[in-house]
């Protein structure tokens, strides 16, 4: 059989493999002939596909620009482009408006170049992906608020007077243990259990009244849903850009104090810069570090300046192993073979990043919770160095040390 009537198998087999259990997939762009086999012979030379992750929306994209320009800017690029604008937003915190707008079948990334390389009056981005950082376990809990001292503050406090917010799925508002200060805001439909379950994971971790598991009992709880199932995995939970910016709006709007993200995706341009000011705000922002493993590039928006970001560790201090790595990396914090709440007044043992960002939060509100002026740079002061010595790309600084903490300047 002649090497090209391998190709479809071989290019099948390639796109099985890369896709994985991603809610990203590949488009063919191009073929190479760098092989060594077409070097030797035109023969036996098969052309290799050239791939592009298609880690964005693949049906609507953002047209952004300034808001103090005419609410008609961006009128002709649509018509220009054959676009749909579908909702429109103001970003005011980046005195940005943001236009959702469907493609009608045209490829985003396409489009986006060219409307970058030709149109002055806006900008353009994909709507890309982001994805939560937590994953189903079987491993018996017992350890977390031990590990990181969290009773020494607990005795002084609850977290009352704190306001943390959190952009996640929907949360099982009914739980027996979710009973607090909690105010919902709902970006998507609250949808079955499946489409609960991380959002009330995390909450329970920072705001939970069970004792065993909720770190701030006592604080406030702002929960803007922006993640949903994803229909091709139900247990992956993903959201895009455009909706992940509408959240992070609203919860300046709403004037949280710490703001978890326990989720993580690339960069992009909306995203980072509503984060960033956030940050500017005074608001402190904690995000998942990635369970994407020792080889995955940087999450974001954990790896933006200014942002907490927050790995996993197990009972024994060892890293959880499907954790990111690289210099962007500030904590080490309980994340793997955690008790917390689940939909339908259940309990879940899970484990990744986000539980560990989860906890990080609750000390946070705790702390701020006692002293209102705390300046979260402390954390890195007073963790518990693990790993190499200093700070190191598996385990950031180390260890959250609440009780360092709380005597820190």
């Amino acid at each position: 059989m002649s090497a090209q009537r391998y190709l479809p198998l071989y290019l099948a087999s390639l796109l099985l493999f890369l896709s994985g259990c991603s809610p990203a997939e590949y488009k063919v762009i191009g073929h190479t002939d760098t092989s060594p086999a077409c070097q030797l012979s035109s023969s036996i030379c098969v052309n290799t596909p050239v791939f592009r992750q298609v880690d964005y929306a693949k049906d609507e994209m953002l047209i952004t620009y300034d808001s103090e320009k005419p609410s008609e800017t961006a009128d002709a690029v649509l018509k220009k482009y054959k676009l749909r604008a579908k909702r429109s937003d103001n970003l005011d915190s980046i005195k940005t408006t943001m236009i959702t707008a469907a493609t009608n079948g045209q490829d985003p990334y396409d489009l986006v170049r060219s409307i970058k390389s030709n149109e002055q009056a806006v900008d353009a981005s994909t709507s890309n992906f982001y994805s939560t950082a937590a994953v189903n376990d079987t491993s018996l809990p017992a350890y977390p608020l031990s590990l990181t001292g969290v009773a020494a503050a607990r005795q002084r406090t609850g977290g009352r007077g704190v306001t943390i917010g959190m952009i996640d799925t929907p949360i099982d508002i009914n739980h027996e243990s979710l009973h607090g200060d909690i105010q919902r805001i709902e970006l998507i439909a609250p949808g079955d259990e499946h489409n609960r379950l991380h959002g009330t994971e995390v909450a329970g971790i920072m705001i939970s009244k069970n004792p065993r598991i909720g770190i701030a009992p006592d604080a406030r709880l702002i929960a803007i849903s922006a993640f949903s199932t994803n229909a091709a995995n139900p247990d992956e939970r993903n959201s895009n850009s455009g909706l992940v910016a509408r959240a992070l709006e609203l919860a300046m709007r709403e004037g949280v104090q710490v703001l978890n993200l326990s989720f993580a995706g690339g960069s992009d341009p909306v995203v980072d810069k509503l984060v960033l000011a956030a940050i500017q705000k005074g608001i402190i922002v904690v995000a998942s570090a990635g369970n994407g493993g020792p080889s995955a590039q940087p999450a974001y928006p954990a790896a933006l300046p200014g942002v907490i970001a927050v790995t996993a560790v197990d009972q024994s201090e060892s890293i959880f192993n499907r954790a990111n790595r690289g210099d962007y990396i500030d904590l080490s914090a309980p994340g793997v073979g955690i008790l917390t709440t689940a939909p339908r007044n259940s309990y879940q043992v899970s484990s990744g990043t986000s539980l560990a960002t989860a906890h990080v939060s609750g000390v946070i509100a705790l702390l701020k919770s006692l002293n209102p002026g705390f300046n979260p740079e402390s954390l890195n002061l007073t963790a518990t160095d693990l790993g190499n010595p200093g700070r190191d790309s598996d385990y950031g600084y180390g260890l959250l040390n609440t009780v360092r903490a709380l005597s820190a300047p």
